[in-house]
């Protein structure tokens, strides 16, 4: 390559990581009318048309690039992330598996090869992309978007601790790493944790504020600190119902008990407040006028009514005593639906972590049997169980049939520079 094109090709890099796509592009487009067959500018310029969302375009600049290139494992890296992208995970395993045995000791072709797995979601595909992902640690622990793929196979086998601990990795090398920050809110949120979840999509909009998909969660999850407010205020109301339902005490006691439980509900909303950052608090007060935060306040209002009448009343059979259950019920009724949502959403991944822990057991004796009696290689043994991908004759054409939707969430990171034949000098973040 001219010293224009080096130029070029790393002016190009840098206006890419700062988001400016088409500028890029456009710096890029002027090196290839020098050099039209240049399989670095051309698959450096498919990453871009893949981050503008061109994916037609990307995919025709890859194909022209694995036409001239000398070494194919690099493109064909590229090939798969598209693939992914669009949707396609089988075929985009089959691309990646392609450059797996071309460089078996490539990090990206391993991690490529489990996020197209991992996409498919079959179990047995699943515990294969764990093995490959485990591979990709190895070779290279110190590339964020690895640890990321480490943390989404956790979670999806149900190991929420380690899923955590592989986000807390990968925000020690970038503590500013959107997707990492986003992952966490997501399974805070999960656990109903919402402040904190919050706060931590907060963190991740201000890392990445084009993230339209965070910024619809983190609108979301501010709503759903309006509805711990109604937790509290129909679980104070309906504890002390049923309390005083069978227990016989005077009218100053139900009273007492039922000031008492609003000072400390009312109490609680202050200090919660301020502990939210100033996005959080801009985006509640943005969101006061929408059905879910106008059915959340009036169904609280309906539970402090019910408390306040529920303590003034002479007694359960009197007017004011059934005027007290009729506003406690859809409060009530509300209440339980939510806190069974919230213990099916805690049960997933414990029977997740069980379901992986029995099959990760049966495929490991499967495969002990399939090497002891064929001999296979390792990688021949590993990516070739259910993956759906062809095998070395059907090479990256994609002649898998292609399983499961989803684009993957966040893919591993593209290589730097690459040199005339393809490869890359040196591995950056998108």
């Amino acid at each position: 390559m001219s010293d224009a094109g080096v130029v070029a090709q790393e002016r190009a890099q840098a206006l890419s990581r700062v988001g400016r796509h088409a500028e890029a592009a456009q710096v890029l487009r002027g090196a290839l009318a020098e050099q039209p067959h240049h399989a670095g500018l051309l698959v450096q310029l498919a990453r871009c048309h893949r981050s503008m969302g061109q994916l037609a375009e990307a995919m025709r600049l890859v194909d022209q690039a694995l036409g001239v290139a000398r070494t194919q494992e690099h493109l064909l890296a590229e090939k798969a992330r598209i693939l992914l992208v669009a949707g396609q995970a089988g075929y985009a395993a089959a691309a990646a598996q392609r450059a797996l045995e071309l460089a078996p000791q490539s990090w990206e072709a391993h991690a490529l090869f489990a996020e197209a797995l991992l996409t498919m979601g079959n179990p047995t595909r699943v515990v294969v992309a764990r093995r490959h992902a485990d591979t990709a640690l190895e070779i290279r622990h110190d590339i964020p978007d690895v640890h990321l793929l480490d943390a989404r196979i956790h979670l999806r086998m149900g190991r929420l601790r380690a899923a955590r601990q592989a986000c807390g990795q990968a925000l020690v090398l970038d503590p500013a790493y959107e997707p990492a920050l986003a992952l966490l809110a997501r399974m805070d949120a999960a656990k109903d944790r919402v402040g904190r979840a919050a706060r931590g999509l907060t963190d991740a909009l201000a890392a990445n504020p084009q993230a339209r998909w965070a910024a619809g969660a983190h609108e979301a999850v501010a709503a759903a600190l309006c509805w711990r407010l109604f937790d509290a205020a129909a679980l104070a109301g309906a504890g002390h119902w049923t309390l005083f339902a069978l227990l016989d005490v005077g009218q100053p006691v139900r009273l007492a008990a039922a000031v008492a439980l609003l000072a400390v509900v009312a109490g609680a909303v202050p200090a919660v407040w301020r502990r939210q950052p100033p996005a959080v608090r801009r985006q509640l007060r943005r969101q006061l006028g929408t059905t879910s935060v106008v059915l959340c306040l009036a169904l609280t209002a309906a539970a402090v009514g019910g408390l306040l009448v529920s303590g003034l009343a002479p007694g359960r059979d009197t007017p004011a005593g059934g005027l007290a259950a009729l506003l406690l019920m859809p409060p009530g009724a509300v209440l339980a639906f939510r806190a069974w949502r919230q213990l099916t959403r805690r049960a997933v991944p414990v029977v997740r972590w069980v379901g992986y822990r029995i099959w990760t057991r049966l495929v490991a004796r499967a495969d002990a049997k399939v090497r002891a009696g064929a001999g296979a290689s390792p990688i021949a043994s590993t990516s070739g169980v259910g993956t759906g991908a062809p095998g070395p004759a059907a090479a990256g054409a994609g002649a898998a049939s292609p399983a499961g939707a989803g684009t993957g969430a966040v893919s591993p990171a593209g290589a730097g520079a690459d040199t005339g034949d393809g490869r890359a000098s040196a591995p950056a973040r998108r």
